[in-house]
C-alpha cells in the first residue's frame, strides 16, 4: 500500500480558495475542515472522510458544495488558479471503498450531493437524466409519485448516487443493472472548467442523448469511468420497463463443492437470456448471519466479536441442522404472463443436475397488458424489483461492537464456477487466518464473476485488514485476477498490478492526466492515476 502523501496547500492558501469558493456557493455550502457538512453518516457523523477507518492518512481538508454546473465550473478554476485539489464525490456513500475520503491526505472535496435534479423520466423509452445528488430513493420515489411503469435498478444499499455509482461501475440487480453498461450520454466539467457532452450530446439539442451511446467519432465516455480526467455532472441512464409477469427465485445447494455447478448453470442460462438480471451467491456464513432463526443467531453469536471468527465446523453443524445450504443462489424472471410458467420449468429443469438443490420462488403471474408494481411486490432482501432499501446496514454492527465497519474486495473471475471456486478456497484461507468471516457477495453475469468478499471488521482490527487485502492483492494476481475497484488505500497497488508491456497503461494514463489536467487538481491518485509533471504532486514510493 502506498503512503500517498503529497505537498498540500497550506493554510493561507486554503484560505483564499474557501473564501473565493464562498463568494460562488455561499459561505453555508463551504466547509473549512473535515468536521462537517457532509450527508449522515452510518452513526449519524457529518464528517468527511472515510467512517471505517481511525486513520488520518486520506482526511480531506475541507469541502465545497455546489448546487449547479456553472458553480463546479467555477470552482474548478479557482482550484486551478491556488493549486487545490479537489476530490470528487457524488453523495459520499461509497461505503467500502473510502467513503468521501480522499487517496491524497488534505485534498478539498468537491460534495455535489446539492444537484439533486432528475432532468427527465422518460417511461416509453425506459431512460433517466440525473445529477450527481440524485440517490436511488430519490429515483425509485419520483418514479412512484409519477406512477410510471419502470424499475430502477438500485445497489443493495440505496442511498447513494445513481451517477456516482454508475461512473465506479457499480452495479444493480434488475435486467439494467450492470450500471456502466446502461449509461448512455454523460456531461462532464474538465479540469480546466469546460463543459463537455459525450455521445450525441455533442450536438446541441440531440434528441437521442440518453439513447444511442455511440454518437460519431471516438467514444469518450470510457475515460471518465473510475478516472480523474474530469467530473461528471448529467448522465442518462437505461432502466427497465416493469414486467407483466415476475417471479424471484432462491436455489440453494449444499456443498461446498456445489458452487462450481451452481455458477455454471446460472452463467449459462444468462448467456442464454433466460436470466436476465444478475444473479447473487450468499455463503453459508452469509445465510447464518441473514437467517430468521434464534437458534442460529444464538450459535454464532458466541463467535461474533473482535479478533474472532465463526468456525468452518460450526458453520457445517448448523447447515446440518438447519438445511440453509452451503450456498444460495437469489434471481428473478421477467416475462410476459405466457413466459413465465415456462421459464420457471426450465428454471427446475437446468439445476435438477445437481444432488440435494432446493429451488423456491415467489410468484407474481399478473395479468395481460398489466405491469406488476412496487406495491405489489414490496420490498425484497435483494431488490431485484428496484426497490431501494437501507436493511443491510444492520450486518455492520454483527461483530459485537458498535461503529462497525466493512471494506470490499472484488475479483473479476471467468464464469463456469471452477475458477471462482478455486480462488473462493484461497480467499476463504487467508481470511479465516486473519480472523475473519468471509462473507460471500458473488455477482454471476454471463462471461464473468465480480467475486465480492465483503469483510467486516471493528476499527481496532485495521491493521489486520491491511495485512490480509495485501495477501489477497498478491494471490489474486498471481491467479491471474484483478478486482474491478478498490478502497482509495489500494488504488496505487491495484495499479501496479497493471505490468503488461512495462505499465503502459499507467503511463497512457499519466499521459492523458498530464495533458488534460496539467495542475493535477482533480482527484489525484484516483485509480492509481497520477501526473508525472506536478511539481507539488508527487505519490511517495511504494511499501
Amino acid at each position: 500500500m502506498k503512503d500517498s502523501k503529497c505537498t498540500i496547500p497550506d493554510r493561507e492558501v486554503l484560505r483564499r480558495f474557501f473564501d473565493a469558493a464562498s463568494a460562488i456557493v455561499g459561505e453555508d455550502n463551504v466547509s473549512r475542515t473535515s468536521k462537517h457538512g457532509a450527508l449522515q453518516g452510518t452513526q449519524g457523523q457529518e464528517s468527511y472522510g472515510d467512517p471505517f477507518s481511525t486513520t488520518e492518512s486520506h482526511m480531506p481538508s475541507g469541502a465545497v458544495r455546489p448546487s449547479e454546473v456553472q458553480h463546479v465550473q467555477e470552482i474548478v478554476k479557482l482550484a486551478n488558479v491556488h493549486k487545490v485539489p479537489l476530490w470528487t464525490v457524488s453523495r459520499g456513500k461509497n461505503l467500502g471503498y473510502g467513503g468521501s475520503g480522499s487517496v491524497t491526505k488534505g485534498c478539498v472535496i468537491l460534495d455535489l450531493h446539492r444537484m439533486t435534479k432528475i432532468l427527465e423520466v422518460n417511461e416509453e423509452y425506459g431512460y433517466a437524466i440525473v445529477e450527481p445528488g440524485v440517490s436511488f430513493f430519490d429515483l425509485f420515489n419520483e418514479i412512484q409519485r409519477r406512477g410510471l411503469h419502470l424499475w430502477p435498478s438500485v445497489p443493495a444499499i440505496g442511498w447513494g448516487s445513481v451517477l456516482g455509482n454508475t461512473v465506479d461501475r457499480g452495479f444493480g440487480y434488475t435486467p439494467n443493472g450492470e450500471h456502466s453498461q446502461s449509461q448512455c450520454g454523460m456531461e462532464v466539467v474538465l479540469p480546466d472548467g469546460e463543459l463537455l457532452r459525450t455521445g450525441m450530446g455533442a450536438m446541441s439539442n440531440n434528441k437521442t442523448f440518453p439513447l444511442y451511446k455511440g454518437g460519431f467519432g471516438p467514444g469518450l465516455d470510457g475515460l471518465f469511468f473510475q478516472s480523474n480526467l474530469g467530473i461528471v455532472t448529467k448522465i442518462g441512464i437505461h432502466i427497465t420497463p416493469a414486467p407483466e409477469a415476475y417471479a424471484t427465485i432462491e436455489v440453494s445447494v449444499p456443498q461446498e463443492a456445489d458452487l462450481v455447478p451452481l455458477v455454471g448453470t446460472l452463467s449459462d442460462l444468462m448467456r442464454r437470456s433466460i436470466i436476465l438480471n444478475s444473479p447473487s451467491i450468499a455463503n453459508i456464513f452469509r445465510l447464518a448471519l441473514m437467517s430468521q432463526i434464534p437458534e442460529v443467531h444464538a450459535e454464532i453469536s458466541k463467535y461474533m466479536r473482535p479478533h474472532s471468527h465463526v468456525p468452518y465446523s460450526v458453520l457445517e453443524a448448523i447447515n446440518a441442522k438447519y438445511k440453509l445450504g452451503f450456498w444460495k443462489a437469489y434471481f428473478s424472471l421477467y416475462g410476459s404472463v405466457e413466459m413465465l410458467p415456462a421459464l420457471l420449468k426450465t428454471i427446475e429443469r437446468a439445476f435438477s443436475c445437481i444432488d440435494g438443490v432446493q429451488i423456491t420462488w415467489r410468484e407474481f403471474r399478473g395479468s395481460p397488458g398489466q405491469a406488476i408494481t412496487a406495491a405489489e411486490v414490496k420490498e425484497e432482501e435483494i431488490p431485484h424489483s428496484g426497490i431501494p432499501t437501507l436493511a443491510p446496514l444492520a450486518i455492520l454492527d454483527s461483530r459485537g461492537q458498535k461503529g462497525g465497519c466493512h471494506i470490499d474486495y472484488s475479483p473479476i473471475i471467468p464464469p463456469s464456477g471452477r475458477e471462482l471456486y478455486e480462488w473462493y478456497r484461497t480467499a476463504k484461507q487467508r481470511t479465516v487466518e486473519a480472523n475473519f468471516d468471509f462473507f460471500a457477495d458473488f455477482h454471476v453475469y454471463p462471461r464473468y464473476v465480480v467475486g465480492i468478499e465483503l469483510v467486516i471488521f471493528t476499527p481496532g482490527e485495521e491493521a489486520q485488514i491491511h495485512s490480509l487485502f495485501k495477501n489477497l492483492f498478491r494471490d489474486g494476481a498471481e491467479q491471474g485476477y484483478l478486482p474491478y475497484r478498490t478502497h482509495v488505500a489500494y488504488m496505487d497497488d491495484l495499479a501496479s498490478k497493471l505490468d503488461f508491456n512495462n505499465s503502459v497503461s499507467v503511463r497512457f494514463n499519466g499521459k492523458m492526466k498530464d495533458t488534460l489536467d496539467p495542475n493535477g487538481i482533480l482527484s489525484p491518485g484516483k485509480s492509481g492515476i497520477w501526473n508525472n509533471n506536478v511539481w507539488w504532486l508527487r505519490p511517495s514510493p511504494q511499501l
